[in-house]
Protein backbone atom coordinates (compact mmCIF):
# COMPACT_ATOMS: atom_id res chain seq x y z
CA UNK A 1 0.00 0.00 0.00
CA UNK A 2 1.40 3.47 -1.20
CA UNK A 3 0.03 6.52 0.40
CA UNK A 4 0.79 9.82 -1.04
CA UNK A 5 -0.29 13.03 -0.02
CA UNK A 6 0.75 16.52 -1.53
CA UNK A 7 -1.08 19.76 -2.02
CA UNK A 8 -0.91 19.26 -6.58
CA UNK A 9 -3.12 16.81 -7.45
CA UNK A 10 -0.65 16.24 -10.60
CA UNK A 11 2.28 15.30 -8.69
CA UNK A 12 -0.08 12.35 -6.67
CA UNK A 13 -1.54 11.31 -10.07
CA UNK A 14 2.70 11.31 -11.53
CA UNK A 15 3.85 9.46 -8.27
CA UNK A 16 0.86 6.99 -8.29
CA UNK A 17 1.83 6.40 -11.94
CA UNK A 18 5.55 5.36 -11.27
CA UNK A 19 3.95 2.41 -9.22
CA UNK A 20 2.24 -0.04 -10.65
CA UNK A 21 -1.20 -0.06 -8.56
CA UNK A 22 -4.57 0.31 -8.45
CA UNK A 23 -6.01 3.83 -7.00
CA UNK A 24 -8.40 2.56 -4.32
CA UNK A 25 -9.19 6.68 -3.44
CA UNK A 26 -7.18 9.50 -4.10
CA UNK A 27 -3.49 9.29 -2.89
CA UNK A 28 -4.19 5.53 -1.65
CA UNK A 29 -2.67 2.94 -3.74
CA UNK A 30 -2.75 -0.88 -3.65
CA UNK A 31 0.35 -2.30 -5.33
CA UNK A 32 2.49 -5.38 -5.79
CA UNK A 33 5.19 -3.48 -6.93
CA UNK A 34 8.62 -4.84 -5.44
CA UNK A 35 9.12 -2.04 -1.99
CA UNK A 36 12.75 -1.13 -3.55
CA UNK A 37 11.14 -0.13 -6.80
CA UNK A 38 8.51 1.48 -5.01
CA UNK A 39 10.89 3.61 -2.83
CA UNK A 40 13.43 4.12 -5.70
CA UNK A 41 10.14 5.96 -7.59
CA UNK A 42 8.84 7.88 -4.40
CA UNK A 43 12.89 9.14 -4.13
CA UNK A 44 12.70 9.97 -7.11
CA UNK A 45 9.71 12.06 -7.11
CA UNK A 46 10.59 13.48 -4.15
CA UNK A 47 13.94 14.72 -5.56
CA UNK A 48 12.04 16.40 -7.96
CA UNK A 49 10.19 18.54 -5.26
CA UNK A 50 13.59 19.91 -3.68
CA UNK A 51 14.76 20.87 -7.26
CA UNK A 52 11.59 23.28 -7.36
CA UNK A 53 12.08 24.75 -3.95
CA UNK A 54 15.37 25.31 -5.31
CA UNK A 55 14.89 26.24 -8.23
CA UNK A 56 11.59 28.89 -8.01
CA UNK A 57 11.69 29.31 -4.40
CA UNK A 58 8.78 26.92 -3.98
CA UNK A 59 7.17 23.94 -4.74
CA UNK A 60 4.67 21.17 -4.19
CA UNK A 61 4.46 20.04 -0.29
CA UNK A 62 5.00 16.35 -1.18
CA UNK A 63 4.62 13.41 1.83
CA UNK A 64 4.85 9.84 1.37
CA UNK A 65 3.87 6.25 3.03
CA UNK A 66 4.33 2.70 2.04
CA UNK A 67 2.87 0.06 4.21
CA UNK A 68 2.69 -4.02 3.61
CA UNK A 69 -0.35 -5.27 4.45
CA UNK A 70 -0.75 -8.77 6.32
CA UNK A 71 -3.29 -11.20 4.71
CA UNK A 72 -5.68 -10.25 6.97
CA UNK A 73 -5.32 -6.86 6.10
CA UNK A 74 -5.16 -7.28 2.11
CA UNK A 75 -8.42 -9.27 2.58
CA UNK A 76 -10.30 -6.51 4.39
CA UNK A 77 -9.43 -3.82 1.82
CA UNK A 78 -9.87 -6.51 -1.10
CA UNK A 79 -13.51 -5.38 -1.45
CA UNK A 80 -12.69 -2.07 -2.43
CA UNK A 81 -9.95 -3.11 -4.66
CA UNK A 82 -12.74 -5.31 -6.69
CA UNK A 83 -15.41 -2.56 -6.57
CA UNK A 84 -12.21 -0.53 -8.22
CA UNK A 85 -11.42 -3.10 -10.68
CA UNK A 86 -15.05 -3.61 -11.61
CA UNK A 87 -15.45 0.36 -12.25
CA UNK A 88 -12.14 0.14 -14.59
CA UNK A 89 -13.19 -2.58 -16.35
CA UNK A 90 -16.57 -1.20 -17.15
CA UNK A 91 -15.73 1.75 -17.97
CA UNK A 92 -12.97 -0.01 -20.41
CA UNK A 93 -15.60 -1.67 -21.78
CA UNK A 94 -17.56 1.11 -22.92
CA UNK A 95 -14.37 2.72 -24.61
CA UNK A 96 -13.73 -0.18 -26.48
CA UNK A 97 -17.40 -0.57 -27.74
CA UNK A 98 -17.36 3.33 -28.54
CA UNK A 99 -13.62 2.92 -30.75
CA UNK A 100 -14.79 -0.19 -32.44
CA UNK A 101 -17.83 1.64 -33.92
CA UNK A 102 -16.00 4.41 -34.99
CA UNK A 103 -13.50 2.16 -36.64
CA UNK A 104 -16.22 0.03 -38.41
CA UNK A 105 -17.79 3.37 -39.83
CA UNK A 106 -14.71 4.48 -40.91
CA UNK A 107 -14.44 7.94 -39.74
CA UNK A 108 -11.71 8.91 -38.12
CA UNK A 109 -9.11 7.11 -40.41
CA UNK A 110 -5.25 6.41 -38.93
CA UNK A 111 -5.71 8.59 -36.45
CA UNK A 112 -7.61 6.38 -34.09
CA UNK A 113 -4.50 3.64 -33.41
CA UNK A 114 -3.46 6.47 -31.02
CA UNK A 115 -6.69 5.67 -29.05
CA UNK A 116 -6.31 2.12 -29.56
CA UNK A 117 -2.99 2.09 -28.44
CA UNK A 118 -4.40 3.86 -25.19
CA UNK A 119 -6.94 1.34 -24.87
CA UNK A 120 -3.98 -1.52 -24.97
CA UNK A 121 -2.14 0.20 -22.26
CA UNK A 122 -4.93 0.31 -20.07
CA UNK A 123 -5.83 -3.08 -20.75
CA UNK A 124 -2.79 -4.56 -20.18
CA UNK A 125 -3.13 -2.58 -16.92
CA UNK A 126 -6.16 -3.75 -15.75
CA UNK A 127 -5.45 -7.36 -16.70
CA UNK A 128 -2.32 -7.33 -14.56
CA UNK A 129 -3.97 -5.83 -11.91
CA UNK A 130 -6.46 -8.70 -11.92
CA UNK A 131 -3.70 -11.22 -12.13
CA UNK A 132 -2.03 -9.67 -9.17
CA UNK A 133 -4.43 -9.15 -7.16
CA UNK A 134 -6.44 -12.16 -8.20
CA UNK A 135 -9.37 -10.09 -8.74
CA UNK A 136 -11.51 -11.42 -11.44
CA UNK A 137 -13.59 -8.18 -12.25
CA UNK A 138 -17.47 -9.83 -13.54
CA UNK A 139 -17.15 -8.09 -16.85
CA UNK A 140 -13.78 -9.64 -17.28
CA UNK A 141 -15.08 -12.23 -20.05
CA UNK A 142 -16.65 -9.51 -22.29
CA UNK A 143 -13.68 -7.25 -22.06
CA UNK A 144 -11.71 -10.09 -23.49
CA UNK A 145 -14.08 -10.63 -26.40
CA UNK A 146 -14.46 -7.19 -27.24
CA UNK A 147 -10.51 -6.41 -26.81
CA UNK A 148 -10.15 -9.40 -29.42
CA UNK A 149 -13.05 -7.98 -32.01
CA UNK A 150 -10.98 -4.01 -31.51
CA UNK A 151 -7.58 -5.61 -32.17
CA UNK A 152 -8.96 -7.49 -34.87
CA UNK A 153 -10.21 -4.12 -36.37
CA UNK A 154 -7.38 -2.22 -35.90
CA UNK A 155 -5.28 -5.20 -37.76
CA UNK A 156 -7.63 -4.18 -40.91
CA UNK A 157 -7.46 -0.31 -40.74
CA UNK A 158 -2.72 -0.70 -40.34
CA UNK A 159 -3.18 -3.27 -43.78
Amino acid sequence: MVIIKSDREEVVKRVGRSVEGIELMPGLYLTWTPREKILKALDGAKRQAVREWEERGEGPVLETAVLELSEDQYKEIRPMARSELERAASALLEEMGRLLEKMRSGKGGKNLLGWYRDLARRYERLVNASLALDIEPTVMGRLRDRWKELSLEAGRMKS
